[in-house]
């Protein structure tokens, strides 16, 4: 089954590759001189978008720079978000995630964190909270407790009936995650799930995962209550 999935996904990818492909590096965002910002924002694009945060969290991560009432600083996840050999693609995103995590926890005391992921990089992005199938967090729970807010598109590890979903469906995704896993997180995250995505919905419409950015609004204000 999984390698069923796993061929669908890669199927999926020259088509994802054609819409997602185009997003631009990065961005420069503000920080304070010494690099110690209020808030820290760290995203992992999409499968197939090349490095930089892609072409749906760059907007958003530059919406909140300009408007949040702090300094901010973001930064992309560096990970290969390759399909060919997703698990394997995944595993580095968690660990670049973790480790950009981890430095700035170290470095910077008072820094609160805002984790955004979209497709491959909202699994990362869970699996750095939760652990990978009920393994254990990629960060200790001192580094996690500082994280103010969580965001995912498209997830495929999605998991139906969770409290923080804002989802057109009642299904799970292609690699559910199971109910509970990220209940530490519950009051800190919006799950955005489109009816009949792809991969978050196990559904057959490939442009309902390719269609976010109707939420991009509601994850701003939601990120904005968090940060305070």
């Amino acid at each position: 089954m999984r390698l069923r999935k796993a061929i669908m996904i890669a199927a999926a990818g020259v088509v994802v590759a054609g819409g997602l492909a185009v997003a631009p590096l990065t961005f420069a965002a503000e920080a304070p001189g010494n690099g110690c910002a209020d808030v820290e924002i760290i995203g992992a694009r999409a499968s197939t978008e090349r490095p930089g945060f892609g072409v749906l969290l760059g907007p958003l991560a530059r919406n909140l720079t300009q408007n949040l009432d702090a300094t901010v600083k973001s930064t992309a996840v560096d990970y290969p978000a390759t399909l060919g050999n997703y698990n394997n693609s995944v595993r580095q995103g968690v660990a670049d995630m973790a480790a950009k995590l981890e430095v700035t926890a170290a470095q910077c005391a008072d820094t609160k964190f805002v984790l955004m992921g979209y497709s491959q990089g909202a699994q990362v992005t869970g699996d750095v909270l939760a652990g990978a199938r009920g393994g254990r967090p990629a960060v200790p729970a001192a580094v996690s407790d500082r994280v103010a807010a969580v965001v995912l598109f498209g997830d495929p590890t999605f998991t139906a009936g969770e409290s923080f979903n804002v989802a057109q469906g009642n299904r799970s995704g292609v690699f559910a995650r199971g109910r509970g896993e990220l209940d530490a997180f519950a009051d800190r995250t919006q799950s955005f799930c489109n009816r009949n995505d792809t991969f978050c919905q196990s559904g057959s419409s490939l442009a309902a995962h390719l269609n976010y950015n109707g939420s991009l609004d509601e994850a701003e204000d939601f990120v904005a209550t968090q940060v305070g």
